[in-house]
């Protein structure tokens, strides 16, 4: 990316959060403090240490006092949806991406959605092919997004990858999941507010070590009862306006 259009970007905080990915962290984040800069003139890492139980912690810890870029908040195990939101709550520049801590994609990865920050309030990167899914998986997601369509009028190709978020608006929203269904609230929080969402290309990169955590039929079943929670929480509060 040209430095030109570098500086015409806006300033954007990628926040990481990490519950037990000693396998992982550190790779990410050196490749994510190596590449950055070639898309971003302005830009910090966050990494939302949500207790974990192995070295996770340390290795966060040990990049802040190496790079000035990165910083680091701890709590106590609260659960994906509680880390990603202390990542919004926390970010200090002007957009904020998720990035996930397994390095399932990375900063080049998003080269094709960053330049989108110019013209939009929420970009979406689609991740196309996802060659480690088994057949459940890829049932269970595509049927998310079916349902997201019938009870939202939700039409994007992919709402459960790179996200990323202008900082103010993300952070005025007033969000109930805690769960996988938090991504998906925001966007439709976005588009019922009007907001401009936009999409582009992104990658998916299978794991390089660890193991998944959102592919239980449980967490399917709750992130199912959090979309009709919301329907009906919307659908109260139109047949009152």
């Amino acid at each position: 990316m040209s430095k030109k259009l570098k500086e015409k970007l806006p300033s954007l905080t990628i926040a990481i959060p990490a519950y037990n990915e000693d396998q992982n962290l550190e790779w990410v984040i050196k490749n994510t403090l190596q590449v950055a800069p070639n898309y971003l003139s302005d830009f910090e890492v966050l990494i939302v240490d949500d207790g974990s139980t192995d070295l996770t912690g340390k290795i966060a810890d040990e990049f802040t006092l190496a790079n000035k870029k990165v910083r680091v908040v701890h709590q106590r195990n609260k659960g994906y949806g509680e880390a990603m939101l202390k990542g919004i709550k926390e970010a200090k520049k002007e957009y904020v991406a998720y990035m996930p801590a397994d390095g399932q994609f990375l900063v080049e990865d998003m080269k094709y959605c960053l330049p989108l920050m110019k013209d939009a309030d929420l970009i979406l990167g689609t991740r196309g092919s996802r060659a480690d899914y088994s057949v459940y998986r890829l049932i269970i997601s595509y049927t998310y997004l079916i349902v997201l369509r019938i009870l939202f009028g939700i039409s994007f190709q992919d709402v459960n990858w790179l996200n990323i978020w202008n900082t103010k608006k993300v952070k005025s929203l007033k969000i109930d999941s805690r769960g996988v269904f938090l991504l998906g609230e925001i966007v439709i929080r976005f588009q019922k507010k009007g907001y401009k969402i936009l999409e582009g290309s992104s990658y998916y990169r299978t794991r390089m070590g660890g193991r998944p955590k959102n592919s239980k039929l449980s967490i399917a079943l709750r992130t199912l009862y959090d979309a009709c929670k919301l329907w009906f929480k919307l659908k109260f509060q139109n047949f009152h306006a």
